[in-house]
Formats: C-alpha cells, sequence, structure tokens
C-alpha cells in the first residue's frame, strides 16, 4: 500500500513538472514584457506549480481565484483593468495577469522573495520586514504573528496550518522549484535573497 502511495505521489508530481515546462514559453514571454529580459522568469513558472499544479482551475479557496496563477479577479481588477486583462481563467489571460501582479507588487532592488510573499500573503511581510528592520527572511519570518488557517481536506478532515509557516514556505518552494524551469541567473537588478 504504502509503494502504492509513493508511486502515485511520484506520478503526480512528474504530471505537474510536464505541465509547467509547456508553460515556460508563455510565462517567459509575458514576464519578459513586464520586467525585461534579465528576469529570472523560473521563478514565475515556479509560481504557477506552488499556486496550481500548473492547471488552469477555479480554485476552492471561498474567494474565487482562477487560472494556473490563482488569482482573484476581484482584488486585482483594477490594476489588471489598467492593462485590459478581463480574462484570467485562461493560460494566456492567467499568465499575462500574474506578470502584470508581479510588476505591480515588486519594488526595484527588493529581494524577489518579498514580491512572492506579497502575492501569496499580501503585505504582512512588509510589517514584519519592518519589525525586523532588515529585508532577511529569517528574521522577518521571526516577527511574524499572523495565527492558523483551517482547511477542510476532500475527507472531511480539518488541517490547521500556521499563517507564517505557509506564506514562508511560499517563497522558499518558489525558489526550490524555480531550478527546473530556467536557467536565468539572479543578477543586480532582480535578486531572489
Amino acid at each position: 500500500m504504502r509503494l502504492l502511495f509513493i508511486a502515485t505521489l511520484l506520478a503526480v508530481n512528474l504530471f505537474a513538472l510536464e505541465r509547467c515546462a509547456m508553460l515556460t514559453q508563455k510565462v517567459r514571454v509575458a514576464h519578459f514584457k513586464e520586467f525585461g529580459t534579465s528576469f529570472p522568469y523560473q521563478y514565475a513558472v515556479a509560481q504557477l506549480e506552488q499556486e496550481s499544479g500548473c492547471r488552469a482551475s477555479i480554485s476552492n479557496d471561498g474567494v474565487g481565484s482562477q487560472g494556473v496563477a490563482q488569482i482573484t479577479y476581484r482584488w486585482w481588477k483594477p490594476v489588471l483593468d489598467k492593462h485590459g486583462i478581463t480574462e484570467i481563467g485562461s493560460i494566456q489571460g492567467s499568465t499575462r495577469a500574474q506578470a502584470v501582479i508581479m510588476r505591480h507588487l515588486h519594488v526595484t532592488g527588493r529581494p524577489l522573495w518579498i514580491t512572492y510573499q506579497r502575492y501569496n500573503g499580501g503585505d504582512w511581510v512588509l510589517k514584519e520586514i519592518k519589525k525586523a528592520g532588515v529585508e532577511n527572511w529569517e528574521k522577518a519570518k521571526a516577527q511574524c504573528t499572523r495565527g492558523n488557517s483551517h482547511f477542510t481536506l476532500k475527507n472531511g478532515t480539518v488541517q490547521t496550518r500556521n499563517n507564517c509557516d505557509i506564506n514562508y514556505e511560499y517563497s522558499k518552494n518558489i525558489f526550490k522549484y524555480g531550478k527546473q524551469y530556467g536557467d536565468i541567473k539572479d543578477n543586480a537588478q532582480y535578486h531572489f535573497w
């Protein structure tokens, strides 16, 4: 039984990796338009893996997140409208919206981990950085006091997770997964850490 579970888990991960690899060029083009060609787009592909397993779907999150980038249109409508983006359910619409939102969130000179955490958990990370007095992942996490979230799993059980762990794990996963999808090195303009 355990071997079957492990085999199933590996197959699911391989399918996600394959789906994400097929999106690489679309993500690359969308992010190069927003950030320029020195942007390490592979992190944006990793973000899609983290958000949806690179599936164009509507989330069960209760807030209407959709597409491969799991964007909630009503939250991002003013930003997306400025760029003529009215549809985010398709892969094209979702990857374009992802790039526009990331550009909106990114502050030049700041590490990308901050931008990705803002995408995932809002501006809480900025408050934690301010309390830490430095843009350092470990020190900012040490200042995090966000509480817990409760998730109902498919089998009906409720899982409780700390919101600090969720948000700070997000940027670590983006960095780790990104290595699979591209080779643009972090640089003076765009560095992850």
